[in-house]
């Protein structure tokens, strides 16, 4: 995974823009200081209640210029418990950049890299924002959270990189086609490390100043390292809508299949479909947001195999004042796992749900007070009964760099 980091660094390099030496770039770094306590903060089988000190630093840099943006964004945070969880070392670093080709055509290029200590530390309650142009996703998509290994002793590092080209047909139509590779390893031999390459084709009609039909489909190669037992090939074509109820309310909805093929330890391969599609509801204004979103789809596991997953998410911001904001977000996961999905496993349905609400005060510009109380339980499983984590997190955040 150490060329897939640098790979990240060399990719940021890439994207910056060419006149990025006579640019001031826009830096903004959020160091945040607090301390926590848990119920079971690893969601282990015998977890345990622990108190920790925690150090997040977030740093972003941002350069734009008349064609395009490009983003710089990391995550690291150092958890120090107060029993036999000892150190926590956890973190991500991300670019994106979005470059005009021409007036019609936009090319968009990511990667990341991320390790995480638990397989839901980092993403379960992510929004899904884009970084360079967050107001680009009518609904925020889902991130993918693999709920077969959640509360396993083990690491997860996840590395992508993905490749997008957008074009404008005409004055009501346009295309998006792209290509990405995620790979995900699962150290101490709690899982099956794997590599997906998929790609992707959609295509946008607008009807009127309010409706808009798309159709796309995807496909992926999966590769389980190691073995080709498991190796599946993933074809998703689905059709959809968008459509503005008001001003501020928009509505999305999208409906398809998921054809999978997958090769079986004794020989020949398993072909099944299976349901996929989205549905989701946003309500923006400048003092909240809300929106609720819901996906099913076939995703590759580190212990499922290739699986139906279902994502639901809702999330809620509010500025109560000059000062005082507040947020909630749900989430809920499912792992539907098929008896034909090739590598040995015991687990069958794994599911998560989480709440987690946060209130800030701003004791000045630049420093703000944070308290954040959370809810994480999963359910089935092989690894027996776990106990819930209820979590309460209190800290102040500084911010230095640019304002707002």
């Amino acid at each position: 995974m150490k060329k897939v980091a640098s790979s990240t660094l060399l990719l940021a390099y890439w994207c910056m823009p060419a006149t990025a030496v006579a640019q001031e770039p826009q830096v903004i770094v959020d160091v945040s200081v607090g301390g926590s306590v848990s119920s079971n903060p690893f969601l282990y089988v015998d977890g345990e209640t622990a108190g920790a000190a925690n150090l997040q630093v977030s740093p972003r840099i941002l350069w734009e210029d008349e064609v395009g943006r490009t983003s710089i964004d990391g995550d690291l945070r150092v958890a120090q418990y107060t029993n036999s969880y000892g150190s926590d070392f956890s973190g991500r670093i991300g670019v994106s950049s979005e470059r005009m080709l021409d007036e019609n055509t936009t090319l968009r290029v990511a990667s990341a890299f991320e390790s995480l200590r638990s397989a839901v530390q980092g993403g379960f309650f992510a929004t899904g924002l884009d970084p360079v142009n967050p107001g680009t996703n009518p609904i925020p998509d889902i991130p993918p959270i693999d709920t077969t290994i959640a509360g396993v002793r083990t690491r997860t590092q996840r590395g992508n990189a993905s490749l997008g080209v957008s074009h404008t047909l005409d004055e009501v139509s346009s295309i998006d086609v792209g290509v990405a590779l995620d790979g995900v390893f699962v150290s101490n031999d709690a899982g099956f490390d794997y590599r997906n390459l998929s790609g992707n084709v959609n295509y946008r009609r607008k009807i009127n100043e309010r409706l808009t039909l798309t159709a796309g489909v995807q496909g992926g190669v999966v590769d389980y390292l190691g073995s080709r037992t498991g190796d599946s090939t993933i074809v998703s074509p689905q059709l959809g809508i968008e459509q503005q109820l008001t001003s501020r309310l928009i509505f999305v909805a999208g409906a398809g299949i998921s054809y999978v093929d997958t090769k079986l330890a004794g020989g020949g391969s398993d072909g099944r479909i299976t349901f996929a599609g989205n549905v989701g509801l946003c309500d923006r204004t400048p003092e909240q947001t809300f929106c609720a979103t819901a996906s099913r789809s076939a995703q590759p596991t580190a212990l499922g195999g290739v699986s139906s997953v279902t994502a639901v998410a809702l999330n809620y911001d509010r500025v109560l004042s000059s000062v005082d904001r507040f947020s909630l977000a749900g989430r809920y996961g499912r792992t539907d796992e098929n008896n034909n999905n090739g590598l040995p496993t015991q687990f069958r349905i794994t599911e998560i749900v989480g709440a987690t609400a946060t209130y800030s005060r701003k004791l000045t510009d630049r420093v703000s007070l944070t308290v954040t109380p959370g809810f994480t339980k999963i359910y089935g499983g092989s690894q027996g009964r776990r106990d819930a984590n209820f979590s309460l997190m209190v800290g102040l955040t500084m911010r230095f760099g640019k304002l707002g």
